[in-house]
């Protein structure tokens, strides 16, 4: 780990010599957005009659190495705007400074979405990998108000268990497997409402990188996926606004330049309890009750230019579910012959906040780097003061990071990356129902880790058809004293002029994870993380992934992938558990995922959106739940069943298509199948009867349900069309977009879950009951919906 840490400082203090520079010139640059100043991603700059040529990354920064002296036309050239044009001479050792500013056009221009198109697809390395641009965020209609998650959803090999979830279980994993970035800071449980959305406001989103295997060295502390959201840094140009009424919340962006740089402020609110509360509630039967929920979240950011080479950003994130439940109850007081009055109260908040430094520096044209200091925290807090059920949880997380990140364009060959990354972690745990504590870590009911890790890749272009990217990560967990590297390797080959061939593998650990037992994660409240200890090695997966990219023609693109992911060290919730000294919590367990997706893709034009199937399989082999091995001195065997995960869906079917009619009109249309969900259903039932102390069998019993094997039966599959259309109106200073949406247009009824009615009766003649086995009534979830809202920008 040391050998790598001094080779990154080592390529650093080199590129700070100009002598050791290349006789060969450079030209370097950032690009912008003309209207608003913003930094654009992923636009392709090449020198016009050469091979020449990079992609902006995702500050915006380009920079062209070992360009030979010489007179050139700079073209930088991006979808959705127009190709711009400068012409440079290169002088031998000199590096040219070429900004773009790029204006955004509506006019059909074949040879610059050809162009761009095509130099991404010759030129991205990474696999299992797709940018969304805000209009791509935007294209599906929407639960009541576009949802980031719900947009991601309707990607092949992401998947949501229910309609109330905006949860993304992803080529077999569980939601805890993904590592969720806001700028570059982690976000530990983005959902409000008990996960139907995201705590994410889709008018101050950029852009989103969103890999579901396979992910580079860079990322670390995640097996499935990597969901990497920047938001906008604000108009350095002019006072801009944006907001949106809607029957769930409200929303409002502003944005405005401030002398060398600018500002931006998101927020958002449910209003349902205030106009309750103020216009209903008078009028209600009960005067006291109050609508007892809303949820809110802001984001702020402030950049300011130093010099053109050095920026500081500071941003800012805050977002809370409040829930505030008051059950009045009344008891009879002989003493003074009138009633008291008793308050219940049920209080729960959960969220995240987040503060980010971030210092960008330029050390000379082929080192980019960047510097962070933020600070995470996410809590759900849990009280309750009911009589014999009282309940009182504590989760909170208290993230401290350090990192830097450096790109190195050592050639036109070679791109190198490498970081290092200091965290210092606090997990707070404590779940106690009256006097049962559960997870409480023995009284000590706070742990503190120290978590340290290291990456280097190399984009290494070997040919014009052959580039491997590898890369290898090293981490350090002090909770367990876990030293783990964790090598990864990219390739793709062109194979021909339009098609690419495709391979990934890498090896990925995990150190802390959320435990929601299945027969309770219908909907997800909440995530209880947990940071893995010494009793237990991270957890591991392997990712072997294959694929072939087909370039159909300027408009659509085709890809097929394969995956197999190997799980190892995973853990599951013992149900069995005891809070006593040194108990099994967990139960250790194995697994894999397996399948293939294909994705046809339109991204120009008037008609954009994307087909989608995915074929899959998942599987887990996990410890029975079982006391403790050491509970009571005993000894236990260890027992093992294999079942498929709630969330393992076979079959799945996407397709999104939105239409722009005209600068007036838009419409989309969202189609969603998927084959049934496992679920454990419950086949008949028995008597237990209680035994008094003395050991007499008493004449009561209660009724226990007698299960299948676990997810042995599927759910019907599940069937959804939405449709949304919108008109928007110019104003001479401002504009208004109407939207009209309709969820499950066909009204089709997708079952969420079977409740079971242990032991209905029925009557004979005679009067005597007959005990019917166990009958099921399915509950289904979101019928037909019609919504509607308004949409403003000035």
């Amino acid at each position: 780990m040391n050998r790598c840490v001094w080779l990154i400082y080592a390529l650093c203090i080199i590129c700070l010599f100009p002598s050791l520079l290349p006789a060969r010139g450079n030209i370097k640059g950032f690009i912008k957005d003309t209207a608003n100043g913003e930094t654009l991603p992923y636009v392709n700059v090449v020198i016009e009659g050469t091979s020449l040529g990079d992609v902006s990354d995702e500050n915006g920064y380009y920079v062209i190495t070992s360009v030979p002296p010489g007179h050139y036309t700079v073209k930088a050239m991006l979808i959705g705007y127009e190709a711009a044009t400068q012409s440079v001479t290169i002088l031998r050792n000199q590096t040219v400074t070429i900004d773009f500013h790029l204006t955004q056009t509506t006019l059909e221009l074949p040879e610059i979405v050809k162009t761009a198109a095509r130099e991404r697809f010759e030129r991205q390395i990474e696999m299992s990998t797709v940018q969304l641009t805000p209009r791509e965020l935007k294209a599906p209609p929407a639960l009541i108000e576009t949802d980031l998650f719900r947009t991601l959803q309707s990607l092949p090999g992401v998947n949501a268990r229910t309609d109330f979830s905006s949860a993304l279980y992803i080529r077999g994993g569980n939601p805890s497997e993904n590592i969720i970035l806001l700028d570059d800071v982690r976000i530990y449980n983005p959902y409000h409402l008990g996960g139907v959305f995201s705590t994410f406001n889709t008018d101050a989103i950029k852009n989103v990188d969103f890999s579901v295997g396979g992910f580079p060295a860079r990322y670390g502390n995640a097996i499935s996926s990597v969901i990497s959201i920047t938001n906008r840094d604000g108009n350095s140009k002019e006072f801009a606004a944006r907001g949106s009424v809607s029957l769930l919340s409200s929303r409002l962006t502003i944005e405005n330049p401030i002398p060398n740089g600018s500002f931006l402020l998101s927020f958002r609110r449910t209003y349902f309890d205030v106009l309750y509360n103020r216009f209903i509630r008078p009028y209600a039967g009960n005067f006291n009750d109050r609508f007892p929920y809303y949820f809110y979240d802001y984001h702020g950011k402030i950049n300011y230019n130093i010099s053109p080479n050095s920026k500081i950003t500071l941003s800012g994130f805050n977002g809370d579910d409040v829930v505030h439940l008051v059950d009045e109850s009344y008891e009879w007081d002989p003493t003074t012959n009138n009633p008291i009055m008793h308050e219940d109260y049920t209080d729960i908040r959960f969220g995240n906040r987040s503060t980010t430094l971030k210092w960008r520096y330029i050390f000379n044209p082929k080192l980019f780097s960047e510097f962070i200091l933020a600070r995470s925290r996410f809590r759900t807090l849990i009280e309750t003061t009911h009589e014999f059920d009282a309940v009182d949880a504590n989760d909170e997380i208290q993230d401290y990071t350090l990192k830097t990140d450096m790109t190195y364009y050592w050639s036109d060959a070679h791109e190198l990356r490498m970081g290092i990354e200091a965290q210092w972690l606090a997990f707070t745990l404590l779940f106690k129902v009256e006097n049962f504590e559960w997870l409480a870590y023995n009284g000590n009911k706070s742990r503190h880790t120290d978590f340290y890790s290291a990456y280097i890749q190399d984009d290494w272009k070997i040919s014009p058809f052959l580039n491997i990217q590898g890369g290898i990560r090293l981490t350090y967990y002090e909770l367990g004293q876990y030293v783990r590297a964790d090598p990864r390797i990219s390739l793709r080959y062109r194979l021909q002029d339009n098609i690419n061939i495709k391979f990934s593998t890498g090896v990925f650990h995990q150190y802390f994870y959320t435990f929601n037992p299945e027969d309770f994660d219908y909907i997800r409240l909440v995530d209880l993380w947990f940071p893995i200890d010494q009793r237990y090695p991270p957890i591991r997966a392997d990712h072997y992934i294959g694929g072939l990219e087909y370039w159909i023609n300027d408009t659509y693109t085709f890809s097929i992938e394969g995956y197999y992911k190997d799980y190892r060290h995973l853990l599951d919730m013992n149900e069995l558990g005891r809070a006593d000294v040194n108990v099994d919590d967990f139960l250790r367990g194995e697994g894999y995922a397996t399948g293939m997706e294909l994705l046809l893709r339109k991204q120009r034009g008037k008609l954009i959106g994307w087909l989608g199937y995915s074929l899959a399989y998942a599987e887990r082999t996990i410890e029975s739940p079982r006391p403790s091995n050491r509970l009571l001195h005993t000894k236990y065997n260890v027992e093992y069943r294999t079942f498929v995960p709630n969330y393992d869906r076979r079959h799945s079917l996407k397709a999104v298509l939105s239409y722009q009619k005209s600068s007036k009109w838009k419409f989309s249309a969202s189609l969603n199948y998927g084959s049934g969900l496992p679920e454990t259903p419950t086949i008949g039932w028995k008597r237990m009867y209680s035994i008094s102390p003395d050991g007499d069998i008493s004449g009561l019993y209660s009724k226990q349900p007698i299960k299948a094997p676990k997810n042995s039966y599927r759910l019907p599959p599940y069937f959804r069309v939405d449709l949304s259309a919108s008109r928007t109106f110019s104003f001479t200073s401002w504009a208004m977009e109407l939207f009209f949406q309709i969820i499950n247009v066909t009204n089709h009824k997708n079952i969420f879950m079977y409740n079971y009615d242990l032991a209905p009766v029925s009557f004979q003649d005679n009067g005597n009951p007959i005990y019917l086995p166990a009958q099921r009534r399915g509950v289904r979830m979101f019928p037909i919906i019609p919504t509607f809202g308004i949409n403003f920008n000035f």
